[in-house]
């Protein structure tokens, strides 16, 4: 569950759950009728932050197949990206974003190629968290026992 970075321990659950939290105020900027201007250039670093985070965490947990219930940090590092990309394309559409949101993604161009490049970036990450993912290659699907010795078993029952 804990892998060392910089000599300080990473518990890969409860950085998962702050990050998923900063996105979820993110959404809420988005859904809230608030002026989004008055809060861009803060969602801005918002979403380089978590960006970079992200970046640490699957370079880690990549890297390192000894990490405690591994294929389940991958699975919410996977869901905490996918609410990433979701945010990323709620703040690039047209269609969804406040109306400050649009004329910045509009006024500047820099903006909208700066959370296009951010979502490529979180998409090679889903992809590489899933292939990082532990392949249950040669489990086998023939019991251990069979039905003549489990026969054999419960006759003493």
């Amino acid at each position: 569950m804990k892998k060392n970075v910089e000599n300080k321990p990473i518990n890969f659950e409860d950085t998962l759950y702050i990050l998923h939290s900063r996105i979820q105020l993110l959404q809420d900027i988005l859904a809230l009728d608030i002026p989004a201007n008055l809060f861009l250039d803060k969602s801005i670093d918002d979403m380089e932050f978590i960006d970079k985070t992200l970046e640490v965490l699957i370079k880690i947990l990549s890297e390192d197949t000894y990490i405690m219930e591994r294929d389940e940090q991958l699975d919410n590092f996977s869901e905490a990206e996918w609410q990433f990309s979701q945010i990323l394309v709620r703040f690039l559409s047209v269609s969804s974003a406040p109306s400050a949101v649009r004329q910045s993604a509009g006024q500047y161009p820099v903006l909208r190629d700066k959370l296009s490049a951010l979502r490529n970036k979180s998409a090679i990450r889903r992809k590489i968290a899933d292939d990082s993912k532990s392949k249950k290659e040669g489990v086998e699907t023939i019991p251990i026992v069979s039905s003549d010795e489990m026969s054999e078993l419960l006759k003493g029952l």
